[in-house]
């Protein structure tokens, strides 16, 4: 992609996806809307919804600002200013709640042309975003791991939700002990395999992240499968025993819980 873009460009980059999540609390933009953090409420206040990638951008400013730290010192002063822009409008870029305008530039684009100020600033933005969610595209067994890391950062944010009396969604419960294999089978079908696809038709060198996602997906469902078929064999179980202790799945005899907890089954699961 360095062929698409200045030097200065590629440098800032980096530099960008450096600190593109710093200072992150693993709580996301929602949570800081419902719960009124002072965050949250600065947002509102200035209505801006963006409130995690503000305060990345916010945080990278300062830090950046530091003499021991200031590594774009050695540009000249207009470089410096696009450098800024490049980094904050990047960063912005990653709130998913801007995902459908970052691709509607992209589409309205056309043909890429290395001139165009607007269409450099939008393959930066949109290799900066495919980076942020690039899990999916790396090999099942490393990809993996970053869904166990995500999916528990979600339940975390739950529980914090429950202990201040918030409505805590499905995805964010971890009483509800979904299958690990059904976040990251919704998150390929409903954001990632468009994306990615979508990147390609316009960059054809990012094709070879399709055969991955395709192949991680088929991984995924494959564990979807055995995850239902050792919880249901734990029904049934259950069932002919009319025995059902203390522990996880719902679904248990007499308003009992089954005592194989989907925890369980998905660490069964965790080996590649």
């Amino acid at each position: 992609m360095c062929e698409k873009l200045k030097p200065v460009e590629c440098y800032v980059l980096l530099i960008t996806a450096l600190v593109h999540d710093v200072d992150h609390m693993g709580l996301n933009n929602s949570f800081h809307f419902k719960t009124e953090t002072p965050m949250g409420i600065l947002s509102t206040s200035t209505g801006s919804s963006s409130i995690l990638e503000v305060h990345h951008c916010n945080k990278a400013i300062d830090i950046l600002g530091m003499d021991d730290y200031d590594i774009f010192s050695s540009l000249n002063q207009d470089d410096q200013k696009h450098a800024y822009k490049i980094m904050i409008n990047c960063i912005l870029a990653t709130d998913m709640a801007r995902h459908k305008e970052l691709h509607d530039a992209l589409r309205s684009m056309g043909c890429f042309d290395l001139h165009n100020d607007d269409h450099r600033m939008t393959l930066l933005q949109i290799l900066l975003k495919s980076a942020d969610i690039s899990n999916i595209t790396k090999p099942f067994a490393i990809s993996k791991k970053w869904a166990v890391a995500v999916t528990e950062e979600f339940y975390c944010q739950g529980d914090k939700e429950r202990e201040l009396g918030e409505t805590v969604l499905p995805m964010f419960d971890r009483d509800k002990e979904r299958a690990l294999a059904e976040g990251q089978i919704g998150f390929i079908n409903g954001i990632g395999l468009a994306h990615f696809t979508a990147v390609a038709r316009t960059f054809p060198s990012m094709q070879n992240n399709i055969t991955t996602i395709n192949d991680n997906f088929k991984r995924w469902n494959q564990q979807l499968k055995e995850f239902n078929c050792i919880s249901g064999s734990a029904v049934k179980s259950a069932r002919r025993l009319s025995v059902a202790p203390e522990g996880c799945l719902s679904g248990g005899l007499g308003g009992r819980r089954l005592s194989l907890s989907g925890q369980q089954l998905n660490s069964r699961l965790h080996s590649p």
